[in-house]
């Protein structure tokens, strides 16, 4: 089979991308291919497709840790692109099966947890807030002063520093 020409990945990439949880393992591949090849066509790609640069960066690295691996398309599909990423930076041949069974079986955020060496809590709930920008800023500042610390566009430690803001409201 000939190797595509950058145009013909290009065009491949914008039909992936009309349903990228069904084709993602494709897709991944396929910007990777493209990033490869040309780094413009690539940011061209993303804006075509309405992809934005981090999720796109996260299927091609899906790409790289698991492209050459012993397991089938199906499972990986089955999985989902966010596990997948979630346990591709710890994935080697020893422990595949290991962490693929895990993906199967704990929610992301689990997930997230068991991969970080941490302890998960059983019965822990998600409290999900909406703020305007003014309020983000009074609520990020109050947290990171009560010991969160800043990471990224998120916060580690965000829990803890809450719980010690509404124990001494609680006086």
């Amino acid at each position: 089979m000939a190797a595509l020409q950058t145009n013909e990945i290009y065009a491949r990439a914008v039909a992936l991308s009309k349903d990228v949880d069904d084709n993602f393992l494709e897709l991944a591949k396929t910007l990777r291919q493209l990033q490869e090849r040309d780094a413009d066509m690539f940011h061209k790609v993303l804006t075509k497709a309405k992809i934005g640069s981090r999720k796109a960066y996260y299927l091609i690295n899906i790409s790289k840790w698991f492209d050459g691996l012993p397991v089938s398309k199906a499972r990986l599909r089955k999985i989902g692109w966010t596990k997948l990423q979630v346990i591709g930076p710890h994935v080697t041949a020893q422990n595949l099966d290991g962490l693929l069974e895990l993906a199967e079986s704990k929610s992301t955020a689990a997930l997230k947890t068991h991969v970080k060496g941490d302890d998960p809590r059983a019965n822990s709930h998600c409290v999900l807030m909406y703020f305007s920008p003014e309020q983000y800023t009074v609520f990020e500042g109050a947290l990171v002063k009560a010991g969160a610390q800043k990471n990224g566009r998120g916060m580690v430690d965000k829990e803890a520093a809450l719980i010690k803001l509404l124990a001494k409201a609680d006086g």
